[in-house]
């Protein structure tokens, strides 16, 4: 390919101006400000458009930072060669890329031509644009040499494949972005943050069997207390009666033996009343265990029952069947003897006797294993008896003892009336200096320091039951959370193991995909290196032994036995590097007809005998390639 002329418009500070290329060495001589790297962007955006068109400082938006200073059309026109055929390509560009204008002539003849597209760079040269910018285009902004998968594919020569050409960058931009998203080793990465969540839910649900304990803890606590409660309750009741019972009788009491007897025998009646009351809650507790166990015996019984008939149907039914068969073949036997047939009988003879056989051995089977079930059925029908006799056995004794206890009550409230009476009438014959019965308040008086300590008793009692409840309901509300977080664990667990599968996918596709790179490119490094060091050593005049390359094209310079990144070298070193490097992979990309060449003052970090081996470097590359070469120093033309 070959530029013929090009015509600007407006386009920066640039404005009708006009450049034809005669030579295939185009130098630009002019000082700092003439508008030699805006000439050099025109190149570009003909072919490739505008970079940073989404930003909105001028800076970053070539749109805006090459507006034309003095207003007037915006673009311009450029004249190339292509093969035998001439075109004249027309831009003009509108404030936004849906406003510019684009049409493309045959010099010839003057008329529009459809071979190439307003994408007319890729289509040319075969590389997108930010590869245009690696290779054919070196601008004074960016020297970046890296090897785009364009450029690969341009020196593997599948460029004309590219819509099935896997686009690389992308493809490993795209997975580096969700192996740092997912990142284990991340604060922010996805499988960090589930492994955090995990731990959180992992430490919650692991308290769960400790709540539940606490809980049932708590519970039982409530129960005593509540307990304890009622027990108080009824002391105070007791205590109250018994008080009240016995205070206008005391004195009485003193001077009556009678009614000193009836006191004794309610003291008696009481205590027994208490023993009948224990008994009754034992027995009541000991009949609920052997009403369980007997339920459950019953259960067993009947699953037995049912496994027996069924076992003993299905014997039966084998049975008669076998009996059958050896009635059919006794009958079949007999009709052929009648019928004179000697010989099939003694035929089906084998026959019957080995359906009795079977006969014989279903019985017997079934024989052997019908004793082993009725045992356990034994066994269980005996246990259940002696369950419903002792079940018997305790409802009577509970029966009687709640007698009794009726028949104590009873008794204790007859020995409280006679106690009443007694306590009323006085002795039969009461010494005259017989003491005064207490009044209402002198009982009251004598009641309330033991009713204030039963009233004490109760409220702590009360207190620490409300404590206990609320303890019991915090724990009711934790196992809810611990149980939920021990669901929620199950859920994130598979997350994390699906994000880790992820993760593993996303570093194996990877690592695939910079094998299958290398081995593409492989077989490429040692023309490029030679070619590199063609132009190294045109450049300096140095050999360039101590530079090798990897399959990815990069650099490095060994000194002193270890290899070194260009990175860390002088500016001038990395820019020699960095043009042999563009030439290299231009000369694989293009082994045929070869592209123009726009670099903008690639020289002005060198010192003066490597620019004289730059200038000399740029007269041997004219004769294979058209170069726009832009200065604004004559040392460095």
């Amino acid at each position: 390919m070959k530029l013929l002329s090009l015509h600007i418009e407006h386009f920066g500070r640039l404005a009708d101006f006009s450049y034809v290329f005669e030579d295939p060495l185009n130098i630009i001589l002019a000082e700092n400000g003439w508008g030699k790297s805006t000439l050099a962007v025109f190149l570009k955006v003909m072919f490739y458009g505008f970079d940073g068109e989404m930003k909105r400082n001028e800076d970053g938006n070539e749109r805006l930072r090459y507006r034309p200073w003095g207003g007037g059309v915006y673009g311009g026109s450029v004249t190339f060669q292509k093969g035998d055929r001439t075109y004249r390509m027309l831009r003009i560009f509108g404030a936004k890329k849906k406003e510019d204008a684009f049409h493309l002539f045959d010099e010839e003849t003057g008329l529009p031509s459809s071979d190439f597209s307003e994408s007319i760079g890729e289509e040319l040269f075969g590389i997108d644009r930010d590869s245009f910018m690696r290779t054919v285009f070196w601008s004074q902004q960016s020297h970046e040499t890296q090897a785009t998968t364009m450029i690969q594919a341009k020196i593997g020569d599948v460029a004309a494949e590219q819509d099935d050409f896997p686009s690389y960058d992308r493809a490993i931009k795209q997975l580096r972005r969700e192996i740092d998203r997912l990142g284990p080793d991340r604060a922010a990465g996805q499988i960090r943050k589930k492994k955090d969540k995990a731990a959180v839910l992992e430490a919650e649900a692991a308290r769960l069997p400790g709540l539940q304990t606490a809980l049932a803890q708590s519970r039982a606590r409530e129960q005593a207390l509540l307990h304890s409660l009622e027990e108080i309750r009824q002391q105070r009741q007791t205590y109250t009666v018994a008080s009240t019972v016995s205070a206008p009788a005391q004195i009485a009491a003193e001077t009556d033996p009678a009614l000193s007897s009836l006191q004794d025998k309610y003291a008696a009646s009481k205590e027994r009343l208490s023993m009948l009351q224990r008994i009754r809650r034992s027995t009541a507790a000991q009949g609920h265990r052997e009403r369980s166990a007997y339920l459950q015996v019953q259960k067993e019984r009947d699953r037995l029952e049912q496994d027996v008939a069924f076992y003993e149907h299905r014997a039966e039914r084998r049975y008669r069947a076998a009996g059958l068969l050896c009635l059919v073949a006794a009958v079949l036997i007999l009709f052929l003897y009648l019928s004179h047939v000697r010989v099939l009988p003694l035929l089906l003879l084998p026959a019957l006797l080995s359906a009795c056989g079977l006969n014989f051995l279903y019985r017997s089977r079934h024989a052997g294993a019908a004793p082993a079930l009725m045992e356990q059925l034994d066994a269980l029908r005996e246990e259940e008896k002696a369950l419903h006799a002792s079940l018997r056995a305790l409802s009577g004794r509970l029966s009687r003892a709640k007698q009794q206890i009726l028949e104590e009550e009873t008794r204790g409230r007859r020995l409280q009336a006679q106690i009443r009476v007694r306590a009323a009438q006085g002795p039969a014959e009461a010494p005259k200096a017989a003491p005064q019965a207490p009044s209402v308040k002198e009982i009251a008086d004598r009641l309330a320091p033991a009713l204030t300590a039963f009233d004490q008793r109760e409220e702590t009692c009360r207190q620490e039951l409300a404590a206990v409840r609320q303890q019991t309901e915090d724990l009711r509300q934790k196992i809810e959370e611990s149980t939920a977080a021990a669901d929620r664990l199950t859920e994130v667990r598979a997350e994390l193991t699906s994000l880790q599968e992820r993760y593993a996918i996303c570093v194996q596709t990877v690592s695939y995909l910079e094998q299958a790179r290398g081995a593409f490119t492989a077989r490429y490094m040692h023309p490029f290196l030679r070619s590199f060091r063609k132009h190294y050593g045109m450049l300096t005049g140095e050999s360039a032994a101590n530079i090798e390359t990897d399959a990815d094209f990069n650099i490095t310079v060994t000194s002193q036995g270890l290899p070194r990144d260009p990175s860390l070298m002088s500016e001038g070193t990395r820019d020699l590097i960095s043009l042999c490097r563009r030439m290299a992979m231009i000369d694989a990309m293009y082994p045929g007809e070869k592209p123009f060449l726009v670099l903008d003052d690639p020289f002005s970090n060198l010192d003066d005998a490597r620019v004289k081996g730059g200038l000399r470097f740029l007269h041997n590359a004219s004769y294979e390639y058209q170069i726009l070469y832009l200065t604004c120093h004559k040392s460095r033309v």
